[in-house]
């Protein structure tokens, strides 16, 4: 009898395992971009950012303006900016080192390791 709860218990830490999602990674560098009036802008900065979540900024979350001037410091990441919150809306590729001009306008970005 006690074998069985043995096995039982066993299994059902495994499956329990099993359901628990990956956890995002953080990766080392920085993701750096400007907000607020574009001709005297405010910098912000996602340090050590984790990896595939999506990231809101924080600075415009939930406000009518939105973020831009984007870099990707984040060492060997692909990133993904979008137009909206939550990762919705227009994407836009930002590659490790890559900037981009103030023109593309995001509100939240994904970096994924490349």
């Amino acid at each position: 009898m006690r074998l069985r709860h043995a096995v039982g218990a066993a299994f059902g830490a495994l499956a329990l395992i099993a359901t628990i999602p990956a956890s995002a990674n953080a990766t080392d560098g920085f993701f750096m971009y400007q907000y607020g009036d574009s001709a005297n802008p405010s910098s912000g900065q996602l340090e050590n950012p984790s990896t595939a979540v999506c990231i809101n900024i924080p600075e415009v979350e939930g406000k009518p303006g939105s973020a831009f001037s984007a870099k990707n410091d984040v060492g060997d990441t692909l990133g993904m900016i979008y137009s909206e919150e939550d990762c919705q809306g227009v994407a836009t590729e930002i590659n490790f080192g890559a900037e981009l001009g103030r023109d593309v306008k995001f509100k939240s970005v994904i970096l994924e390791i490349e």
